[in-house]
């Protein structure tokens, strides 16, 4: 079939297609109804003219060839007029629009049945075509509509993709697409909800131990002990208070982190005061150690980001590796910058990684064979955020007894 693309729709233009193939029919019809009426016409005229001259030739015999003569050359205008005059004189006149004889109304009858049964033949054809066309269209409207009550039920388990042309097809896969988008922020959405889940019962682990020792002490600074024993409480109560107090900071900053309000600067940061400043903020477990810290790098190492943030981050990590540190170890911590990033290498000397914990470090909450029990599985976690956040990442290499090497990197911006 022939398709005549007046429209982007396929399907109108299918509709148009099958309308142009029943409009040529319809006028070969009507054509031949035409030549059909035109026979008819011309016999009865020849019956007319027959009926007349064999009358009048069988009363006047002498007149035949005249007659005859007379119906062949038609064209004297004399005497159509006089044949005319003497109708007239009868009541047959044409001019007037009186001329009612029985073959006018023959052929009247012929040309309106002929019309009506044209007009019969038209309607039988283009109404069929149009009301199928319609039950098509609706039908694929309402399997769309249909399609997305689904949706809006929670079920994104269907497919309604359709790979014919048309704005109805355009329609469908647009719609597939919203659906697959839902589909997977709904599943988004669930993991959110199991890991928010985890994270509450892991964070309730956590508080729950200091918790605990708080009520235990209480119940003994109740019974009113001595002085010394008191004293004694007392100063068992505040490492729980720091405990919690240093949880319920790190879980609101990660909440921050995760609900996306914390507002990450765009800077520039010397690295060399941002490790100096971390250092400051962990001086004392340092001295406590009697670790030594080796700091190598040039003066104006910079990167592009947030100080206070970062400050954050390189704390969590030393932090870690001070606590995986035995005593007079070392901490060796250097930083250099290329065309493609500014790097950040810290080194310490302690018992090191299992290599089975090493995919996992970074998870939240996550806590290695090698980690203490008090430790909470947050600050790694929220080290590594905190540089993604920043366009960088953490890497980390470690050997068991041979200490961890912490990497992280800020790339510089592409503009």
């Amino acid at each position: 079939m022939i398709d005549v693309k007046l429209t982007k729709n396929p399907e109108v233009n299918r509709l148009l297609t099958i309308f142009a193939f029943l409009l040529i029919a319809l006028v070969a019809a009507a054509l031949l109804f035409s030549l059909a009426g035109r026979g008819y016409l011309t016999q009865a005229i020849i019956d007319g003219q027959a009926a007349l001259v064999g009358a009048t030739a069988e009363k006047y015999p002498e007149t035949e060839q005249e007659l005859v003569r007379q119906v062949m050359e038609t064209d004297k205008a004399a005497d159509i007029k006089r044949g005319k005059d003497i109708l007239s004189k009868y009541g047959i006149n044409s001019e007037d629009g009186q001329a009612d004889t029985p073959l006018l109304q023959k052929y009247f009858r012929y040309s309106l049945e002929s019309y009506l049964l044209l007009i019969i033949l038209a309607c039988g054809a283009f109404i069929p075509a149009i009301l199928l066309f319609l039950r098509k269209q609706y039908a694929q409207i309402g399997e769309t509509a249909r399609y997305a009550g689904k949706i809006n039920a929670g079920d994104y388990s269907l497919d309604i993709r359709d790979n014919r042309e048309g704005e109805l097809s355009i329609l469908k896969n647009e719609i597939y697409k919203i659906t697959t988008m839902l589909r997977e922020r709904s599943a988004a959405l669930q993991r959110d909800k199991t890991s928010l889940a985890n994270s509450l019962a892991d964070i309730s682990h956590q508080l729950k131990t200091p918790l605990t020792s708080l009520f235990v002490l209480s119940d003994l600074l109740s019974e009113d002990p001595s002085p010394k024993n008191r004293a004694n409480y007392l100063e068992r109560i505040r490492p729980q208070l720091k405990r919690i107090e240093w949880l319920v900071s790190s879980l609101l900053k990660l909440s921050k982190l995760d609900a996306g309000t914390a507002v990450m600067k765009k800077a520039p940061v010397p690295v060399r005061a941002l490790v100096e400043k971390a250092l400051d903020s962990l001086r004392i477990p340092l001295d406590i150690k009697m670790l030594h810290v080796d700091l190598e790098g040039d003066e104006n190492v910079r990167f592009s980001g947030d100080f206070n943030w970062s400050c954050e981050a390189l704390i969590n990590i030393l932090k870690n590796c001070i606590e995986h540190t035995p005593e007079q170890g070392e901490l060796r911590i250097s930083f250099h910058e290329n065309p493609l990033y500014t790097e950040i290498i810290i080194k310490d000397s302690g018992v090191g990684i299992e290599q089975e914990d090493l995919p996992y470090i970074f998870n939240r909450f996550y806590k290695g064979k090698n980690a203490a029990d008090d430790q909470a599985g947050i600050g790694l976690a929220m080290a590594q955020t905190i540089v993604a956040k920043q366009g960088g990442d953490i890497t980390v290499k470690s050997e068991t007894n041979s200490g961890s090497e912490f990497t992280i990197k800020f790339y510089r911006s592409k503009s």
